[in-house]
């Protein structure tokens, strides 16, 4: 059985790319020039996720299917992710001082794609680093045929409910004490509940999954003109600009400010570059929250809206990023995330220059890396795991 074509949304594709290149800066910071204020750039993982739900949903949405489309879905994505994760895996282990002392438990959970599943420090953040982020996809993988299929009247609430459990594990990480996550240690942290948990991170696969509900409900009738289509894309773009600048960045005085309104502290709101030490001292649970969380997924319903309007591909902005190269570009960045940061713990091991032209040297390997590994690793292994399944079906 084939899952039937839906038009491609060129224009997410190449958002990709971007949301990529945010993560790459986001290591490079420190490296190849001073540590500056960036601001948590690694929000682009938080927009993956959102992407991924809305995506998939886009796709594979149809409440109808059959057993026999669920499992084409699963072989799909793990021909999507799995093979690109092996070979950078074995890159790592050729490029990369790994952490001693070995441990085959923590090497086979990484090649399985379980150690974000596992709140230790060892395990999340082990071998290729950003791979947790995949681990966590394929939690979501795992759920989302339930979720199409059986929660599609009750997915608002489902949404909730990851975000009541985030407030569980907040609970629990406080009570128990847990430090967040520290090189070479082997405890449980609130890094592994509260950041890279499948639980943690759902609410932003599933809200992906509500807004594509609502797209494909409402886009025979929203209306094409193409001016007014640039401008709701150059507003949604603004308010994903502002959102980051003001709003992501917030979230410590505001928490701060509610316990001064609920009488829960008399310590006064201090200058803003202090609000995360001193949120610490009024409520070092609402402290783990807002760093461990709220700082990275913050962004969400802005993604949201970013994600929608340029789905619609009616304006001359999603015009523009449907262009072939850009398109190129996103679909090297699965690849492109997953190889950046082997190569920069590389760059760094061997002492390489870290000026401007080590930064624009390693830009431009990671690039024809990405793109070596998309074309003769990534492709070959999506056709050929899925034609092999298909060719049995």
């Amino acid at each position: 059985m084939t899952i039937p074509k839906k038009p491609p949304l060129a224009a997410l594709t190449s958002l990709r790319f971007f949301a990529a290149l945010a993560i790459v800066v986001h290591h490079c910071n420190g490296v190849f020039w001073p540590a500056a204020m960036l601001g948590p750039l690694d929000v682009g993982v938080s927009f993956f996720f959102v992407l991924s739900g809305f995506i998939l949903t886009y796709v594979y949405g149809d409440p109808a299917a059959g057993t026999t489309q669920w499992r084409a879905f699963y072989r799909a994505r793990l021909a999507r992710i799995w093979p690109l994760h092996l070979v950078c895996l074995l890159l790592t282990l050729l490029l990369v001082n790994v952490p001693e002392p070995f441990n085959a438990g923590v090497l086979l959970a990484n090649a399985l794609l379980l150690h974000a599943w596992i709140p230790f420090d060892r395990y999340f953040f082990s071998y290729n680093y950003v791979s947790w982020s995949i681990s966590t996809e394929l939690f979501f993988y795992l759920l989302f045929p339930v979720m199409v299929v059986h929660a599609r009247h009750w997915l608002g609430r489902t949404v909730l409910l990851a975000l009541l459990m985030v407030l569980v594990l907040a609970l629990v990480s406080n009570e128990a004490g847990l430090l967040p996550w520290q090189t070479m240690h082997d405890h449980l942290s609130s890094t592994g509940l509260l950041y890279t948990n499948p639980l943690a991170r759902f609410a932003e696969f599933a809200s992906g999954i509500v807004a594509a509900m609502l797209f494909q409900r409402s886009r025979p009738q929203v209306p094409a003109s193409r001016w007014r289509w640039t401008l709701i894309e150059l507003a949604s773009i603004g308010i994903f600009l502002l959102g980051y600048r003001y709003f992501l960045l917030s979230f410590a005085p505001v928490i701060h400010e509610a316990l001064l309104s609920a009488g829960a502290t008399r310590i006064p709101l201090a200058h803003l570059a202090d609000e995360a030490a001193l949120l610490m001292q009024v409520s070092p649970m609402a402290a783990m929250l807002v760093s461990e969380w709220a700082n990275h997924v913050g962004l969400t319903p802005f993604a949201l809206l970013l994600i929608v309007v340029f789905a619609y591909q009616r304006g001359a902005l999603s015009a523009l990023l449907s262009r072939r190269w850009l398109v190129r570009l996103g679909e090297i960045s699965f690849a492109l995330y997953l190889v950046h940061q082997l190569v920069l713990r590389f760059v760094q091991q061997l002492g390489m220059r870290t000026d401007a032209i080590g930064f624009a040297v390693f830009i431009v390997s990671i690039m024809l890396l990405a793109l070596a590994l998309h074309w003769w690793v990534e492709q070959p292994a999506r056709r050929w795991l899925t034609r092999q399944r298909a060719s049995q079906l």
